[in-house]
């Protein structure tokens, strides 16, 4: 009995138990749609931005989570920063119990410059050590962007300078090709190296904003040339991102151009222009950053106005009739120096100083020079390759003899000239122009024309033996084939002046530019050439020299020499490009078998198999190497002609540019006169060796000492240093203008 009543009073109590745990949940579940309904309003009423609202709140709900999110993970410290509310950033900076996370970086995107101010100042009190370091549970941020890139990458100028006053740096990268332990080997590990390439790219992005630059640097210019050529060779390395790192390239590029344009003055101009840092020039050349502008290939820099006007008072001086003439008037002015050549070579030797030598030293008067001695030395090549040929290996007669003397001290001379050069610009920045390569390659068939010219005299056959009799190797015969290709390459020399002229100096770029694409698309045809020379190079072998006979008409038929062995299977498929290659290339003739007398000739046999292959593999390669190979090529040289002439006049002016710059680091006097040293010449090396001594002796006392002697850019030259405030500020002034006040004339400003 007492146990039936225990059972009864559990099967009481078990619903009763039941309904209180369906009251709890309910209670929870009440409890949470209450929180949640609290943060809904809180956060709707910091979008509103109603403060007293939002205190209330706070102060009625002492368990209220001032971090909570919405739905997209956004704070309410996030919300006011959004809605630029900074009374109510005020409000909830005061509860000790609110989290910062990265409202901070949020502050900055929106350049919300006083609470960047009070972000920091508490993030100073709370954590020093992360104020300079990115927010790792970010929702928009990545952990490795830190305040200061953020600003600069916005380009923030008032965050950038609050930043900077408290310290925040952003580290340099390493060189493209780095592989140091300790940075470039851990980074490139993180997250199978995407995470390296955009943390690389990312401090980039802030490098290379201008008000970074501006802000960071003294010399901006050189700031901006330097990081070019830093984003140039990072991009060609990871090229998976060459596109952005391009573009922060042309941004740079864009941020010197405005900074020379700023300039107001030519005074201005020509303090930039000669500043020495970044350039190891020892020339006479005044306008060192114009060589570094030249060397790094900022085109857009050299062809501004302002620099192209200093450097045509560089170039012609007070000669201003220059300027106004005409293309065929400057080649007469080239042929009226011809007389005058031995006159100025006596000015140079007695009057070095003087005003005529002067006006005569000036980089045009140069050129002019120049010209006029090339034209002799054209004159002349052109008679002695052209002279009636010995037919026997006698001593030459007088004419020969003394043509052959001139070239001589002209190669001599252009010899010295070229080592000058060398001295002059160093080897690197020598040898980075093709057209100096070109003329050491010239200088070098020169040289050995001489060499066999002077076999020949020194060994002369006695008696004389027929030109007909001659070997192959004679060296006569060497000498007149190199003095042929001297020849045709002296006059080619010609087109490096082609770039002076306004209509000729773009198609003399693009006809260099085009040579690069030829030699690109020549790797592919030597691989399409080489694989069908592999093939056929000896398919035909066998029958090499068969002659079949027609036993009715008695018509021969030979077999054609293009597939027997390597040489005629490379002559074939080359001129086949071109089209010049028989039809019947690929076919097999078979002679005729023996007959014996009495018998009648039997059929001639076929080896279709054979000649089906080969004229097969010869319609392929025609089909690859004239179909799609070469229209390629035309189709590429057509893309770089556009490209070039779409940019004609940055393209001219730089192209104009080297020939003016290579003709100011020339000697006064043209080959062959400068072959005797004169005052104004021994002057320059003295300079050049003064010049070598004070680096070596710089680099010598900061290798023994701890102190760095050498001269600081930043501070060398006061008159820089406030030139480049100056600028600075104009081009604050100049991105802050509004669009429509930047239509106005700077006369109206």
């Amino acid at each position: 009995m007492a146990s039936t009543t225990s059972i009864e009073n559990e099967e009481t109590e078990a619903p009763n138990n039941s309904t209180t745990e369906d009251e709890s949940g309910t209670t929870n579940d009440f409890h949470l749609d209450e929180e949640e309904e609290l943060q809904r309003k809180y956060l709707n009423m910091i979008k509103m931005c109603d403060v007293s609202a939002v205190q209330r709140l706070l102060e009625n709900n002492s368990g209220f989570d001032l971090n909570c999110k919405n739905y997209q993970g956004i704070t309410g410290l996030n919300l006011a920063i959004e809605v630029n509310c900074e009374p109510m950033i005020d409000l909830l900076l005061s509860w000790p119990d609110l989290e910062i996370g990265d409202s901070l970086m949020r502050a900055i995107r929106h350049n919300y410059y006083p609470i960047v101010i009070k972000l920091l100042d508490i993030i100073q009190v709370k954590s020093p050590e992360s104020a300079e370091l990115g927010y790792e549970h970010s929702t928009e941020f990545p952990q490795y962007l830190t305040p200061i890139m953020l600003a600069a990458q916005c380009g923030h100028h008032q965050i950038i300078s609050l930043l900077l006053e408290r310290g925040h740096k952003i580290p340099t990268p390493h060189k493209a090709r780095c592989v140091c332990k300790e940075v470039c080997k851990s980074l490139a590990q993180l997250n199978n190296g995407l995470e390296a390439s955009e943390l690389k790219l990312s401090v980039f992005r802030a490098l290379a904003n201008p008000f970074y630059i501006y802000l960071t640097s003294s010399d901006p210019i050189l700031t901006s040339f330097q990081l070019s050529k830093q984003l140039l060779e990072h991009g060609n390395v990871n090229r998976l991102f060459k596109s952005d790192y391009e573009s922060l390239n042309l941004q740079t590029r864009v941020f010197a151009v405005d900074l020379i344009g700023l300039c107001r003055t030519s005074r201005e101009v020509k303090l930039i222009l000669t500043r020495k840092e970044g350039c190891n020039f020892f020339g006479s050349f005044p306008y060192h950053r114009l060589v570094m502008a030249m060397d790094l290939k900022q085109k857009e820099f050299v062809a501004h106005g302002s620099v192209q006007q200093i450097l045509e008072v560089a170039w012609a001086g007070n000669w201003y009739v220059w300027k106004d003439r005409w293309s065929n008037t400057s080649a007469w002015a080239v042929l009226f120096r011809v007389p005058l050549l031995l006159w100025i070579f006596l000015l140079y030797l007695f009057a070095p100083y003087s005003t005529n030598s002067e006006y005569y030293s000036l980089p045009v008067n140069r050129m002019i020079n120049y010209l006029a001695s090339y034209a002799v030395f054209l004159v002349v090549l052109t008679w002695a390759n052209n002279l009636e040929k010995p037919v026997t290996d006698c001593l030459d007669d007088n004419l020969s003899l003394v043509l052959k003397v001139i070239i001589v001290v002209y190669a001599v001379t252009f010899v010295l000239r070229t080592m000058k050069l060398v001295m002059v610009q160093g080897p690197w920045r020598f040898f980075r122009m093709l057209w100096n390569i070109y003329d050491c390659v010239k200088l070098c068939m020169l040289a050995a024309t001489i060499v066999c010219w002077w076999v020949s005299y020194l060994n002369p056959r006695n008696p004389p033996v027929e030109r007909k009799y001659w070997t192959s190797l004679h060296p006569t015969l060497v000498g007149e084939g190199l003095l042929a290709i001297v020849t045709v390459m002296s006059y080619l020399r010609l087109l490096f002046l082609c770039q002076l002229s306004y209509s000729l100096g773009p198609l003399q770029v693009s006809l260099g530019k085009m040579t690069t694409d030829f030699a690109r698309l020549a790797a592919v045809f030597g691989i399409i050439i080489v694989a069908f020379t592999a093939g056929l190079c000896r398919f035909y072998q066998y029958y090499a020299g068969m002659t079949r006979v027609d036993p009715v008409t008695g018509y021969e038929t030979k077999q054609d020499e293009s597939f027997i062995n390597v040489y005629s299977t490379l002559k074939t498929l080359f001129w086949g490009v071109f089209c010049m290659t028989s039809s019947t290339a690929g076919t097999v003739v078979i002679e005729n078998p023996p007959a014996e007398e009495g018998e009648e000739a039997s059929p001639v046999n076929n080896h279709y198999i054979t000649q089906a292959v080969g004229t097969l593999l010869y319609s392929v390669f025609q089909t690859l190497s004239v179909i799609v190979t070469l229209n390629m090529l035309i189709a590429t040289m057509t893309n770089t002609f556009q490209r070039v002439t779409g940019n004609s006049y940055v393209e001219w002016v730089f192209g104009r540019t080297e020939v003016f710059l290579s003709f100011s680091m020339h000697s006064d006097l043209p080959p062959p006169l400068n072959i005797v040293p004169t005052i104004r010449c021994m002057g320059d090396l003295f300079k050049w060796l003064a010049s070598c001594c004070k680096a070596s002796s710089m680099g010598f006392i900061n290798m023994v000492s701890s102190k760095k002697y050498h001269a600081d850019p930043f501070s060398e030259d006061e008159a820089f240093r406030k030139l480049m405030v100056k600028l600075s500020r104009r081009y604050l002034r100049h991105r802050q203008r509004p669009a429509d006040s930047k239509k106005c004339s700077t006369a109206c400003n």
